[in-house]
């Protein structure tokens, strides 16, 4: 196995597809990461659909001409496929394709603008969790402090999470092999609440995202990532401040609806990083992760007394949802 990265750093792998402008943005910011120029960078250049017009042709060839335009990294390798992948068939070649020959990678798509020390931390975390087998994924993304309040006499910089993200993260190949995608426990899950409800402690949207996939609803694959983590007991670890921003929210994304409440305009500058050693489950923060990702409304009057709570500063008056933990 080759060693990572031009001075022994994690190679990053960068999808894109037909979005020039948001490109733009992921690439400067990404040059401006303190690692980057010792950085080895795989991007993977989707092709085009059959179905699609002359204007969305255009938009990929202004991609190829984009990532060929400057030395975005200390090294850049370029895939292109004549004809359209899909996003999640593209991220899964590719990521196999580094990760079986590094041992680990950092994933970023085409509308994800980092932090300057994104990298820096990335790296610290994949050294710092490589023999604590329970960790399977790295997250660069965290809900923005509107979303998620992280209590303040939380000691660390990090925090164990039972969902993993897709939006900016790293994992390493022998959790990535246990991927199982051909999602065979979906039977078990589907026919126990038990297991269900015990898989959905991530959000109760979690399932239903499996079950999406499953019966060819949606082509995703970060759900397949999610049960890996759920059927081994494996947990990602989260910053308490993002050094991701997703501007892909504005509905261009293959698979996001228009929302900008899940932005990070203020990303993290902190480089030294205090992890959690003992992987433990913080149950105010797993409680208020799980509520975050609630499908279920509350009613208006309710939602308005809620806002004017957190415009005080102060937690939600009324919740929804049942705790994890008590």
């Amino acid at each position: 196995m080759k060693k990572a990265g031009v001075d022994n750093f994690a190679p990053i792998v960068l999808f894109t597809y037909n979005r020039p402008h948001h490109l733009q943005k992921t690439l400067e910011a990404l040059k401006q990461n303190e690692l980057a120029p010792s950085s080895i960078l795989h991007i993977y250049s989707d092709g085009p659909k059959e179905d699609k017009q002359e204007d969305n042709r255009k938009r990929i060839s202004e991609v190829r001409e984009l990532i060929r335009k400057e030395q975005w990294c200390g090294e850049v390798r370029i895939i292109e496929y004549e004809a359209n992948k899909g996003l999640a068939a593209s991220i899964k070649t590719g990521v196999n394709e580094v990760i079986q020959r590094y041992g680990r990678v950092i994933v970023l798509e085409d509308d994800l603008v980092t932090s300057p020390f994104f990298l820096n931390y990335m790296n610290e975390a994949l050294d710092f969790y490589e023999n604590r087998k329970a960790v399977f994924s790295i997250s660069g993304y965290c809900l923005p402090p509107n979303k998620l309040r992280i209590p303040l006499d939380y000691p660390y910089d990090v925090f164990v999470s039972l969902r993993n993200s897709s939006w900016g993260w790293a994992t390493w190949t022998d959790r990535w092999n246990q991927i199982d995608w051909d999602i065979n426990a979906y039977e078990s899950i589907h026919s126990d609440p038990n297991i269900k409800e015990a898989f959905n402690r991530g959000g109760d949207d979690v399932f239903g995202l499996l079950e999406s996939l499953k019966t060819g609803k949606l082509d995703i694959w970060s759900i397949q990532f999610t049960l890996a983590h759920f059927v081994n007991h494996a947990v990602s670890i989260v910053p308490v401040q993002s050094f991701v921003d997703n501007i892909g929210l504005d509905g261009s994304g293959e698979n996001c609806r228009p929302s900008e409440t899940l932005r990070n305009r203020v990303l993290c500058t902190k480089k030294n990083i205090i992890f959690l050693d003992v992987l433990y489950e913080d149950k105010r923060i797993i409680n208020a992760f799980y509520n975050t990702y609630c499908q279920r409304r509350r009613i208006l009057w309710q939602r308005v007394i809620n806002r004017i709570y957190r415009m005080t500063g102060q937690n939600n008056l009324f919740t929804i949802k049942k705790k994890i933990y008590v």
